[in-house]
């Protein structure tokens, strides 16, 4: 995941870029890998999808 592609925390002004800090699939749709973003300014976690490419053969 390119860092440009980070979610924004909601809870600032100005734009400050979630981190990335687990990711895991989810177990409802095993297809979908959900990414648990944290912010490092006020620890304010989300989670979200993440998209993900195979490459076909």
């Amino acid at each position: 995941m390119d860092h440009d592609e980070a979610p924004a925390c909601d809870r600032h002004e100005t734009e400050v870029p979630m981190q990335l800090r687990t990711m895991h699939s989810d177990s409802s749709r095993p297809d979908v890998v959900v990414g648990l973003f944290e912010c490092p300014e006020c620890g304010h976690e989300r989670r979200l999808p993440i998209r993900t490419e195979t490459a076909a053969a």
